[in-house]
């Protein structure tokens, strides 16, 4: 009597196979760390705080300018995750996340209706 494997166990061994052979890739290509502190995370700061401060212009809503000014940082993550030899970095999108929140603090307090004024907080 043969013993036909469940399909939820089928997609776990087939999960656990391109698991296996992306870990395999990615440690063939020898990617650098990516730490805190690495010398591209002061670009991701700063074009998210320049797309915050812009996106203040499009909506009044703090929140959805913060979402409008992370959106390509969003974007370009997943693109990096579908290159070979890079991946997704959370650390970049923590770092496009604070860029974002700070320009659209910068945005709505710089560029206030009456010259240098606060419009609004989160």
């Amino acid at each position: 009597m043969t013993r036909v494997l469940s399909p939820l166990m089928t997609r776990l061994l087939a999960g656990g196979f391109l698991a296996l052979v992306a870990s395999t890739s990615a440690l063939a290509c020898n990617t650098p760390k990516d730490e805190w502190g690495g010398n591209d995370k002061a670009k991701h700061f700063a074009v998210s705080a320049a797309l915050g401060a812009g996106a203040t212009r499009l909506d009044p809503d703090p929140w959805v300018a913060f979402g409008l000014a992370l959106a390509p940082g969003v974007a370009k993550e997943v693109y990096d995750s579908t290159r070979d030899c890079n991946r997704f970095s959370w650390r970049d999108l923590a770092w496009d996340a604070v860029g974002a929140a700070v320009g659209v603090h910068l945005g709505n307090w710089v560029l206030g209706p009456s010259s240098v004024s606060y419009v609004r907080s989160f």
